[in-house]
Order: structure tokens, then C-alpha cells, then sequence
């Protein structure tokens, strides 16, 4: 480990052991686990669900940490509200893989999914996840229905990171993420929040005490110049990683609502 750098694997060791801690949620559904092509994958399929629905969940966690425990309740919460097949992605991490490593086992789960028969195929990350969410959306080859963000990191040079607001993630351990994520150096990482094109409709939901916020205002403002159907939503008194909290019943209330899943 190099000097003065955060122990990583402590890292995913205290938030994996957090996780399964945690009692399981209830899932009116069958949830099932399986590894194709290297890539941990879970599935929540619902018993009440739209035909040919179904969404990509990228967790969130730095890029550093994270797997398919870290936010099981949200997948089952999303799977059951909206009413679509969830598959949760193990993507690769830093600092052995790359965001594009990320990004890549994302499109691969949307391609399974579609070779499958979905046709209504959305993307929904979390923090980190948003920017592998966005970074997918951009690059997939073929039209997606929609995107779920909840307070996604999408300035990765951290040029907006509000330091006045209390909730947010942390700057300390965002700067050493975000280079060790892209390989580059902050001033030159990239900047998600200036451009939509691209983009299929998109809801950002992010709390009002995220240090995060300004780059989502920004993204829903890119949304509106570039023409993409957005929805921002700001929770009052809400911070990083309010999808654990009494606030993600609200956030999925309104994707189901603004991606026409009601």
C-alpha cells in the first residue's frame, strides 16, 4: 500500500461485513445470483413487473468498494416499485481495473439483458455508479429507456465538490478514488456533468446536503440545453447515500412516475 494512501481492502472488508449485517428486505420475487462471462451478477426479478422491463444497477462506493450487498435493499426496493427485472453488476474496482473496465461489464450486463428479449432497458446507479450509469448510457449500442441517478459523482475532477455543504461523500478519499479510477490526474478527469447528448430521459435525485448537489444541478441543466427529458430531484435534509434511508420510497415514487413505470 502506498504511503499515506487508504487501505482499500479494509475498505471492502468493513463494507461488506456492514452489509450482510443488515437484515434482508423483504422481495415479493425471486432473487438469484449467477457469473457469466467473469462478471458477478444478481438478479430481483418481481412477481408484478412490465413486460419487457428491465434495469442495470451499478452501486455506488468510490469505485473503490462495493458489491452486490452493498445496496441489496435498494435492488429489491427498485425491482418491487417500478416493477422491472434488476440486475446488480459486481463491475470491476479500482486500483486493479479502470472506470472503462466498469463501464464495460455495465454494458455487458445490458447486453445479456437484451439478448434475453428486454426491450425496455434502463440504467440506474449510485454515487460512483451514476458516473458508470452515464458513461454507459453514452457508449451503449443501442437505445435505452431511460436513467435513474442518485447522488451520482459526475464531476470527477471535484472542481464543484461544495466543501460547505455537510453530506457528502468525502474530498479526502474522492481525490485519491477518482485518480486512482481514471488514471489521471483531477484536473484532467472527466467532467459528466457538462453534457447530456446522448442521454436517454434521466432522473437525478440527490439530498440537499450533498456535497455532490451542484454537479447534479448541472447535469439536469446540460439536460434541459441539450434537449434530453430530465427530472431533478432535491430531497431537504437528505445526505450521501440516502438510498438506505426513509427517502428512497419518495426518489422511487417519482423514477416510476417521470420513466412511465407507474
Amino acid at each position: 500500500m502506498t504511503e499515506g494512501a487508504p487501505d482499500v481492502a479494509a475498505l471492502r472488508r468493513g463494507a461488506h461485513e456492514r452489509a450482510v449485517a443488515r437484515p434482508r428486505r423483504p422481495f415479493a420475487g425471486t432473487v438469484t445470483d449467477w457469473v457469466p462471462r467473469g462478471v458477478a451478477l444478481r438478479r430481483y426479478t418481481p412477481d408484478r413487473r412490465h413486460p419487457g422491463a428491465a434495469a442495470v444497477f451499478l452501486h455506488g462506493g468510490y469505485g473503490l468498494f462495493g458489491d452486490l450487498e452493498l445496496q441489496d435493499a435498494w435492488c429489491r426496493r427498485a425491482a418491487e416499485t417500478l416493477g422491472v427485472v434488476v440486475l446488480g453488476v459486481d463491475y470491476r474496482l479500482a486500483p486493479e481495473a479502470t472506470l472503462d473496465d466498469a463501464v464495460a461489464d455495465a454494458l455487458a450486463a445490458v447486453d445479456l439483458l437484451a439478448d434475453e428479449g428486454y426491450d425496455r432497458l434502463y440504467l440506474d446507479g449510485d454515487s460512483a455508479g451514476g458516473a458508470v450509469a452515464v458513461l454507459a448510457a453514452e457508449r451503449a449500442a443501442r437505445p435505452l429507456a431511460g436513467l435513474l441517478l442518485t447522488n451520482p459523482n459526475l464531476d470527477l475532477s471535484l472542481e464543484t465538490y461544495d466543501d460547505d455543504l455537510p453530506g457528502g461523500p468525502g474530498r479526502e478519499l474522492s481525490t485519491f478514488a477518482m485518480r486512482a479510477w481514471t488514471g489521471v490526474d483531477p484536473a484532467d478527469a472527466p467532467r459528466l456533468h457538462r453534457s447530456a447528448t446522448g442521454l436517454p430521459p434521466t432522473l437525478v435525485a440527490v439530498g440537499e446536503l450533498d456535497s455532490l448537489r451542484p454537479e447534479a444541478r448541472a447535469l439536469a441543466d446540460a439536460c434541459r440545453r441539450d434537449g434530453v427529458p430530465c427530472r431533478l430531484v432535491e430531497l431537504p435534509g437528505a445526505e450521501h447515500g440516502f438510498v438506505g434511508t426513509e427517502h428512497a420510497g419518495a426518489v422511487l415514487a417519482e423514477a416510476a412516475a417521470f420513466l412511465g413505470l407507474g
